[in-house]
């Protein structure tokens, strides 16, 4: 065993010293007892080994890293330390880093300070700025925000590992006071020409083009059916610039030098100078920055004639990365590439010998005898025992990692990323060719048809993939029970729920897109639940504007609608999107009971006239009671006086357990006439600090709880979760406060 042992050290030395430069930076961050324990092992190792020299140098090594670590993470904790919850208003300048993403009421992007230690996310208004630009501007610097529903994606620590410390709102628009430089400017010139130059002659926004962009710059395509097919088949990794596809671009820049005649001592810079190239072209990304270093270390190798060892050049660009930033390892991109190439090293020997039968050449017949296509078929199954292992490999190494970070395991990953490679080697080799033949009129367009049949084959191989039984599975995580109830809190007046029961999951409303993919999208996902039905409330974007993406991301069936019509752009373009996948909308109707399951129905009390679209949203809104268990749940919604006025004239029981609502824009909500009529015992209510009519009135609180009704504000407490308990009791939970309210029959 030790010999072994020593085999291994001395072959992939610098693995060994990447392994205690990682116990260094966990130690650094706060992980002592975890990372002292990766160096021990690595020191361990290595002095069993007997390699003293590798030893020393892998000490100073950690040594170093895990005091850069510490310079950099030390400042910036302070930093939010000292920031506290409230904030504090500021004026700050400084660098933008990489490309502001828009939406909602503005753009947010990383800046690099000035005149303060590190950088803050910037939140503006007005037109974006460039990357590299300088701009300037006063405002207020916020903390993080924490997340405020189950599942929901952690903003915080996504920005603490970017080496950010808060977030700047700025009062007004940012001033721009010094352009990027020149050469950044021409840079981002050429960055798109060979965007527009790759998908030039096709439809820009169609699937084809999205997947061309997807695999060849890194894109995510806004198109959440294409992402899930590619998802579940687990081939999701095409769409994201990793060490593949820098390896795919180092071959077809070498296929390309052959055919020119280039010879090695001059290919060898070019290939790496092309590598590098592409790095930078698709955003400098950590993966593709690690692909490029390990390249340039395995070149090196042919260069001065020695063997070079792929696993050691693992070594070298882990290191070398962590010593840059140690953030990237806590970064799920950085581990899965890492963890991937790692398992590439470890296991394709081993996985080669499982598959060698499908290259075992004929017993009785000397190679000499084989002819021409004997050999061309023993050849193709050579190379294919060499991408099954490779695949393989890559799948075990991503295996625990997707299946922790994503909830997916998909062991169809395997024979689909060998079938579906290929194809994307030729997809970007005509996507280069395309950027190269730009100039000549014409010449893109002529390639760029080839490559929509090679974008639409990958389509057709991940569909086939993913429709495979047993091809993959979704993991539950962070389901409360089996049975339950939650109320998110998307933020910005929105609304949603979701509702799983007896193995059926419903959602109520699906708050404005922004919120439904960055809280219900992803909690539904981590719970591993797939809903089939949507109860929706009212034609208003917040609380319907993720619908369109619920019916692309979900196998929803069929879905309850308020109106028939509205003037809104969210409900006109679901409708349409419904329309085209044969999904029936379904007019809620008073005296019609939607069975959900056989221990829950859902009961309309009021319904809004359904083509009268002249009226504002929440004039609109279609109150349903949903009886769970024995439980009654009014969902309200954003309905006001005049709705209420019509309840309670109908003459129908109202009565209900709990009511879920929020504010009315223009009129009060949850008057005492209807309190009285239903009787609550608890009430989520919705909040928004913007615009103000949307908040929790202070003394519409107070006069709740004098009644002995319990008040969920939802800026307090975030998401609500309510369980059915063994004992007939209903449990209602706050997310952010841990609040708990117990109601008994």
């Amino acid at each position: 065993m030790r010999a072994s042992l020593r085999r291994g050290v001395e072959r992939h030395p610098l693995l060994w010293a990447a392994l205690a430069v990682l116990g260094a930076v966990l130690a650094a961050d706060g992980m002592p007892r975890v990372g002292g324990s990766v160096v021990c092992v690595a020191a361990l190792g290595m002095a069993l080994a007997g390699a003293w020299r590798m030893l020393f140098l892998a000490v100073a090594l950690a040594g170093l890293g895990g005091w850069l670590h510490a310079w950099r993470v030390i400042p910036q904790r302070a930093e939010i330390k000292s920031l506290g919850d409230a904030g504090r208003p500021a004026e700050l300048r400084g660098r933008v880093l990489g490309d502001p993403v828009t939406g909602g009421r503005g753009w947010s992007v990383l800046v690099d300070l000035e005149d303060a230690p590190g950088k803050v996310r910037w939140r503006g208004r007005g037109p974006a700025p460039l990357a590299g630009e300088t701009i300037a501007g006063k405002g207020h610097l916020l903390p993080f925000p924490k997340p405020r529903n189950p599942g929901e994606f952690d903003a915080a620590d996504w920005l603490f590992r970017q080496g950010a410390w808060a977030v700047f709102e700025a009062n007004g628009l940012a001033e721009r006071v010094k352009p990027a430089p020149a050469w950044m400017r021409m840079g981002l010139g050429v960055k798109a020409g060979f965007r527009e130059a790759i998908t030039a002659g096709l439809d820009p926004l169609g699937r084809e083009a999205l997947v061309i962009r997807a695999m060849v710059l890194g894109e995510h395509p806004d198109d959440d059916v294409l992402s899930e097919v590619f998802r579940r088949s687990g081939t999701l990794h095409a769409f994201s610039v990793s060490g593949l596809h820098v390896g795919m671009l180092g071959m077809i820049a070498w296929c390309a030098l052959r055919l020119c005649r280039v010879p090695r001592a001059w290919a060898i810079p070019l290939i790496f100078a092309a590598m590098l190239g592409y790095a930078w072209l698709t955003g400098m990304k950590p993966p593709a920055l690690r692909a490029a270093t390990m390249a340039g270390v395995l070149l090196g190798g042919f260069l001065i004639r020695r063997r070079p060892d792929l696993l050691n050049a693992l070594g070298f660009a882990f290191v070398a990365a962590v010593l840059a930033d140690g953030h990237l390892i806590f970064q799920v991109g950085v581990q899965l590439s890492f963890g991937v190439v790692a398992a590439i090293g470890l296991a394709t020997g081993w996985a080669a010998g499982a598959y060698a039968w499908i290259a075992r050449p004929e017993p009785y017949l000397p190679r000499s005898l084989y002819g021409r296509w004997r050999s061309a078929w023993l050849k193709f199954r050579s190379r294919t025992v060499d991408a099954l292992a490779v695949s393989t490999s890559a799948g075990i190494g991503s295996l625990p990692l997707t299946g922790w970070h994503f909830g997916l395991l998909a062991p169809i990953s395997i024979p689909a990323s060998t079938l579906l490679c290929p194809l994307v080697f030729l997809l970007m080799a005509l996507a280069f060719l395309a950027g190269i033949l730009a100039p000549v009129p014409g010449a893109a367009e002529v390639v760029n048809r080839g490559n929509f049949w090679l974008a639409r084959s990958c389509i057709w191989v991940a569909q086939g993939f993913t429709a495979v039984p047993g091809g993959h599975f979704d993991l539950r995580r962070g389901r409360p029970t089996e049975d339950f109830l939650i109320v998110y809190d998307p933020g910005y007046g929105g609304g949603a729920a979701c509702l799983h029961e007896g193995g059926h999951t419903v959602l109520f409303d699906t708050a404005h897109r922004p919120g439904f993919r960055r809280c219900v999208l992803s909690s539904v996902r981590g719970m591993a639940l797939r809903p089939e039905s949507m109860v929706l409330s009212h034609p208003d974007s917040g609380h319907i504007g993720g619908a369109a993406d619920a019916l692309d991301a979900f196998p929803i069936k069929r879905v309850l609608s308020p109106v028939e019509r509205a003037r809104g752009s969210s409900f006109r373009d679901l409708a349409a999107a419904a329309a085209s996948r044969g999904i029936p909308m379904i007019s809620g109707r008073p005296g019609i009971r939607y069975r959900i399951s056989g221990h829950s129905w859902l009961e309309i009390l009021h319904a809004p006239d359904p083509r009268d679209w002249s009226v504002v949203a929440d004039e609109r809104v279609m109150v349903v009671r949903l009886h769970w268990q024995g439980w009654r749940i009014l969902f309200m919604s954003d309905a006001g006086l005049a709705t209420e006025r019509a309840m309670l004239e109908s003459g129908a029981d109202l009565g209900a357990d709990v009511i879920v609502m929020s504010r009315h824009r223009q009129d009060s909500s949850a008057g005492d006439d209807f309190l009285a009529a239903v009787k609550p015992r608890a009430i989520i209510a919705g909040h928004a600090d913007f615009p103000p009519e949307e908040r929790v009135p202070p003394a519409w609180r107070r006069a709740c709880e004098e009644r002995g009704i319990r008040v969920f504000h939802q800026g307090e407490c975030g998401a609500v979760t309510l369980v059915p308990g063994e004992d007939d009791s209903l449990e209602l939970r706050g997310f952010v406060d841990g609040a708990m309210f117990v109601l008994h029959r």
